[in-house]
């Protein structure tokens, strides 16, 4: 669930809704069950293979880059930016990162292993970037097997250089939600770096769902 048991009564200090009743100023609310229940509505196979599927979409992007980008571009860092191979191994790190946590239920962000490989080899004889992309894919592809379950899991990561990691709860749908976000933002970065080089990409490379669905309407 997205929220403990023991966090059933918590200060607010903000306006909030709670079924169609709003509260306002200070106040404590007494029952989040319905909010709970709500919530674990969404925790079902559709979600979990959207989710899935988002992931997927997400690296085949990438795919998608690898395949035309030469290995020139792949590492040129010359337009004010990282290159679209640190992007690439960016994007990698993170999913590394998620499944490395997996089966303890621990996702430690801020363990990214960096290869520097990764960003710097994408022509067939090195392989690299390619070999960390189908290992990803695959282990995206399994998730299909793995029970989602409400079960809270643990995530560290940093949020000032100067503060040690922040350590929070969360769930797998809300991680894969985070993926997909973090990778989005990324490809955007990617897109306008590749279409710099005078590459040709899908109008929506690097786009959120939300965005194409808008500008389709």
């Amino acid at each position: 669930m997205l929220y403990s048991q023991s966090c059933s009564r918590l200060p607010v200090c903000l306006d909030v809704w709670v079924s169609g009743f709003s509260i306002s100023g200070h106040s404590e609310l007494m029952a989040y069950t319905e909010i709970e229940q709500r919530v674990a509505g969404l925790e079902d196979e559709g979600s979990k293979s959207l989710l899935i599927g988002g992931c997927t979409n997400c690296i085949a992007q990438c795919d998608q880059i690898l395949s035309i980008i030469s290995q020139e571009n792949f590492t040129d860092d010359s337009k004010g930016s990282s290159s679209i191979g640190a992007h690439v191994r960016h994007i990698l790190d993170r999913f590394h990162c998620f499944f490395a946590g997996l089966a303890g239920a621990s996702m430690d962000y801020d363990a990214r292993k960096r290869d520097p490989e990764i960003e710097q080899n994408v022509e067939a004889e090195a392989e690299a970037a390619m070999f960390a992309l189908g290992s990803v894919a695959r282990r995206i592809e399994r998730l299909h097997s793995l029970p989602f379950c409400s079960e809270l899991i643990g995530v560290k990561e940093s949020a000032l250089s100067s503060s040690p990691a922040v350590e929070i709860n969360s769930t797998l749908e809300r991680e894969l939600m985070g993926l997909i976000a973090h990778s989005i933002h990324h490809l955007a970065i990617i897109a306008m770096l590749a279409r710099s080089f005078g590459h040709h990409l899908d109008s929506d490379f690097g786009k959120a769902p939300s965005t194409i669905v808008y500008e389709r309407a």
